[in-house]
């Protein structure tokens, strides 16, 4: 068992060789100044020896601590600047380390030689420190300072350790009570005085401290070894130090936390921005329309409806291709026990009645014809897919030319995006600079859930004109009649077309509405056969079998048209990222600090 304990002994002081920094502290010395409004000024000075080349060092100061009521408190910690103690400033930068600030010192384009002893003085502003204790029966009511003066993480020795605290007069020499703790985390190794005028030198914690009834001051008689440090607790009547106001709460809370607020300034934001450029100006009821208004094309009435042009519309510019003697559809069934749906489309070669086209229409038409007198699904995929966002840009142009919109509605969301994209950035950078630890993270999180709220306003941006608005109800109309196309509203349509004209005329727009089987129903009792674009093998023909293989044909069309096919993609390679951050040393909750 001895030796078993050796060799760890022995394994415990190698890793701590390996571990230790590559400078010594020579001296540490803090001055804290306590003031009666509860904030503090704070000077450390730090002398080191460099026992290899480095370009300085840098400090974690813990800012998050246990209140001992099972919540914490966060201290704010304002840097006023770091100097070598003859007003020469060196260069630094904070940020948020865990549950500490970290202050880098020292510039990456300046080298400290080896053997060089430099002097770091630290000043800055902290609030937050207090811990209130109103119904304290062994004492009286209280207020505690709390404070770990020198970090209990660094991985190097500190041969002389020192500090004062100066903090408002008491009234008599029994108001105020010291402690102090010293060593590793959890040591019990301390020195308490219960009274001002009182002082102890010799003690478990070899520490000399003097208190009165406006300072606190000690000295550690001997080095403290890597990974120890020193922590000040100090009582004195709750009257002695004043509450934060309920500003400087809230303020407490909030800072940090600001980011997590972008959210709702998002919200806000967007919903004014939507209120002011993307609602639709009043179109007027919507009343049922037995016709397409503006003689607007199935596409087009589709790409209304929803401001979107998606595979249902495409499906639907096929269809009224077909319908115009332009191009036959022939489903096939594929499989023996798991059947699969396909559809073929045949060039028919027509070649008169171009003129009356939609430009939409046109594009897709001699889109059809280059990829081939007779295109599968895959040839669709692979010839009519890539073309997707011509033919969203050519459909939003015509909706623009009609006056319907002031701009393409893919062009008006995207600059919503950026811009939306580009005032979360602003926010996220003010958010983080304003941060007492300048930690990014709230600022992050709150900028992406940010980003989907404006995503999702940017859908409603596009903001139509009265007649863009006026026409959007119509359509509406249009919509409902071919969703409920029974009884009187069928007859009175039929006077004007007695037999399938109606129906093929109607079709793209039924498609386009997702209504295909609802206008097939319709015409229960017209559909004794089937088009004859529609080339399919049906022995005995009724119009519910016509109609759900109709849905699937238009679903299976829109989507090979609206779908790109895979690409390969390349082999992998490196990231582009190598090497390490360059830093050493450095602690987690307890602060100290180490070399860079």
């Amino acid at each position: 068992m001895q030796r078993i304990l050796i060799s760890l002994s022995a394994l415990l002081l190698a890793a701590v060789a390996l571990g230790q920094e590559a400078f010594v502290i020579n001296d540490f010395h803090v001055e804290m100044q306590l003031r009666k409004d509860g904030t503090m000024s704070v000077r450390e000075r730090i002398a080191v020896t460099f026992t290899e080349d480095r370009h300085g060092i840098f400090r974690l100061i813990p800012v998050d601590y246990e209140t001992g009521r099972s919540t914490a408190r966060r201290v704010t910690i304002s840097l006023k600047g770091v100097t070598d103690g003859q007003g020469n400033e060196y260069e630094t930068q904070t940020g948020r380390d865990g549950r500490s600030l970290r202050i880098r010192i020292g510039s990456a384009d300046t080298t400290i030689p080896a053997g060089t002893r430099v002097v770091y003085v630290i000043d800055y502003e902290a609030f937050g420190m207090i811990n209130w204790f109103d119904k304290d029966t062994t004492w009286k009511p209280y207020a505690e300072f709390y404070w770990n003066v020198t970090g209990d993480e660094w991985q190097t020795p500190i041969e002389k350790a020192s500090f004062k605290v100066s903090f408002p007069d008491v009234a008599s020499d029994e108001d105020v009570r010291g402690r102090v703790f010293v060593g590793r985390l959890g040591s019990k190794a301390q020195v308490t005085l219960d009274k001002a005028g009182s002082a102890d030198a010799a003690n478990d914690a070899l520490t000399a401290v003097q208190l009165s009834i406006s300072t606190f001051a000690g000295e550690r008689s001997s080095a403290l070894s890597p990974m120890e440090g020193m922590t000040v607790v100090l009582n004195v009547p709750v009257a002695a130090i004043d509450r934060p106001t309920a500003l400087q709460t809230a303020t407490l809370f909030l800072l940090p936390n600001l980011g997590f607020g972008i959210p709702i300034i998002a919200l806000f934001g967007m919903w004014l921005a939507w209120a002011r450029f993307g609602k639709d100006p009043y179109g007027g009821p919507m009343v049922v329309q037995y016709d397409p208004p503006d003689n607007l094309s199935g596409p087009e009435c589709g790409a209304m409806i929803d401001e979107r042009v998606d595979q249902r519309d495409i499906a639907a510019g096929i269809i009224s291709l077909a319908t115009k003697g332009y191009l036959t559809l022939t489903p096939e069934e594929e499989g023996m026990i798991f059947k699969k749906k396909s559809t073929t489309i045949d060039m028919t070669g027509k070649a008169d009645g171009r003129g009356q086209l939609s430009s939409f229409e046109e594009l897709l038409l001699a889109s059809l014809e280059a990829a081939g007198p007779h295109l599968d699904e895959s040839d669709i995929r692979a010839n009519i897919a890539p073309k997707v966002g011509k033919f969203n840009s050519t459909l939003y142009k015509s909706l623009v030319d009609r006056g319907y919109y002031m701009g393409s509605p893919d062009a008006v969301r995207i600059l919503w995006i950026v811009l939306g994209a580009l005032g979360l950035v602003f926010l996220a950078v003010t958010f983080t600079m304003l941060s007492p630890f300048r930690s990014p993270l709230p600022a992050m999180i709150g900028a992406g859930a940010g980003f989907v709220i404006v995503l999702l306003f940017s859908f409603g941006m596009p903001k139509r004109t009265k007649v863009g608005a006026e026409t959007h109800q119509k359509v509406m109309g249009f919509e409902e009649f071919i969703s409920r196309a029974r009884g009187q509203e069928l007859d009175w349509m039929t006077k004007k077309h007695p037999d399938m004209a109606l129906f093929e005329e109607f079709l793209p727009h039924a498609v386009a509405f997702n209504l295909t089987k609802e206008w097939a129903h319709a015409f229960k009792d017209i559909l004794t056969e089937p088009p004859s674009w529609y080339r399919a093998n049906y022995a005995g023909f009724n119009y519910i079998s016509f109609g759900g293989d109709l849905g699937s044909v238009t679903e299976n069309v829109g989507y090979a048209a609206s779908t790109p096919p895979r690409s390969s993609g390349g082999s992998g390679g490196s990231s582009g990222f190598s090497g390490g951050s360059g830093f050493s040393g450095g602690g987690f909750g307890g602060g100290g600090g180490g070399s860079w």
